[in-house]
């Protein structure tokens, strides 16, 4: 699996989560509510394509996050993001 537009989103509110909130794990309706505010603008939104139960599960089972009371990125995961965030700046 390699992630897409919307994963690197979730991953990225969960960093934030994290970061700003005293290093607690966010919680899922947190991370729903606040991925579907996030892309509510985005022109190429495709309900299809965004089941986000799924996708969480995705990224759960590829190692990009855990679950310890709330989600959290693993190493992979905040790499990933890191490198995500790079090329985006490039460009």
């Amino acid at each position: 699996m390699h992630p897409d537009k919307f994963d690197f989103v979730l991953m990225d509110i969960i960093h934030y989560h994290k970061k700003n909130s005293k290093g607690t794990h966010i919680r899922l309706s947190d991370l729903e509510s606040t991925f579907w505010t996030r892309i509510q603008h985005d022109v190429s939104n495709h309900q299809s394509s965004l089941n986000l139960g799924e996708r969480i599960t995705q990224l759960y089972l590829e190692g990009f996050i855990l679950f310890r009371n709330g989600y959290a990125l693993t190493r992979k995961g905040k790499e990933s993001l890191s490198s995500f965030v790079r090329e985006a700046e490039r460009l």
